[in-house]
């Protein structure tokens, strides 16, 4: 499985300068790569424990740079969810 749909990787390298909400998902607690992302300029904006990741905004240049960590599951948009 990858770990970044290919048509919001594609959006990322298209707009690379364009800020964007992300959901991380991580590999273990994200609490010891929060120094990594900030030294990037990566915002985290929440932190989740129960489901390990966290909540980001980063430009789509810096946010690509994500999918190659190891610690990383996944990356997708941040998007509000819909009920019918």
């Amino acid at each position: 499985m990858a770990k970044i749909d290919p048509k919001l990787e594609q959006r990322l390298e298209d707009m690379p300068n364009r800020v964007v909400d992300l959901i991380v998902r991580t590999d273990g607690d994200p609490t010891p790569h929060l120094e990594w992302l900030a030294a990037r300029g990566i915002e985290v904006r929440q932190v989740f424990k129960l489901s390990p990741g966290v909540a980001v905004s980063a430009p789509g240049r810096d946010a690509l740079n994500l999918v190659a960590q190891d610690w990383v599951v996944s990356v997708e948009l941040d998007e509000a969810m819909r009920t019918m």
